[in-house]
């Protein structure tokens, strides 16, 4: 069996056109759905690498919103509390003063009570006076009637303490 060199260039020819046919209808566009594909591949995993760094950011601001609202969250408390303290400290003010207050209305109505009660035993003594002193003017006295008579009025006033 020789080789035949026609033969040989024969299927030379047929494995060049083969391979060109090849080339253009099946090489180029199989390359270019590779490419596409690479380039779509590419975008997606930029695409996710942006995603994942704007929920990184999202995430970061979410935990700095949390710990702004945290700290104002305990200064409301604090406020509160303090505002708490005051209205205590106020009703404490206003509950002293009005101790205060009826005490000395107490006060007052006692002096009032204790000038009344004088003023009463000043008008008793006057009345208790004028009696004895008309006793002692109905009756002649000599030194021994005015003697009992002194001595009965002070008895008369133990009497009444």
């Amino acid at each position: 069996m020789g080789l035949e060199f026609g033969q040989i260039i024969t299927q030379i020819i047929g494995f060049l056109i083969a391979l060109w046919l090849l080339k253009k209808f099946a090489w180029k566009p199989l390359l270019g759905m590779l490419e596409q594909r690479r380039l779509k591949i590419k975008s997606e995993f930029e695409s996710i690498d942006k995603e994942k760094n704007r929920m990184e950011k999202l995430v970061s601001d979410y935990e700095l919103k949390l710990k702004e609202i945290d700290s104002l969250t305990r200064v409301k408390l604090q406020e509160a509390a303090k505002e708490g303290q005051e209205m205590a400290a106020e009703i404490k003010e206003n509950a002293r003063k009005e101790a205060s207050a009826m005490i000395s209305r107490a006060k007052e109505e006692l002096q009032r009570e204790v000038d009344k009660a004088k003023v009463e035993l000043k008008d008793e003594i006057i009345t208790m006076t004028l009696k004895a002193t008309e006793r002692m003017i109905a009756e002649k006295l000599d030194q021994e009637k005015h003697k009992g008579l002194i001595s009965g009025f002070i008895d008369e006033l133990e009497g009444i303490r």
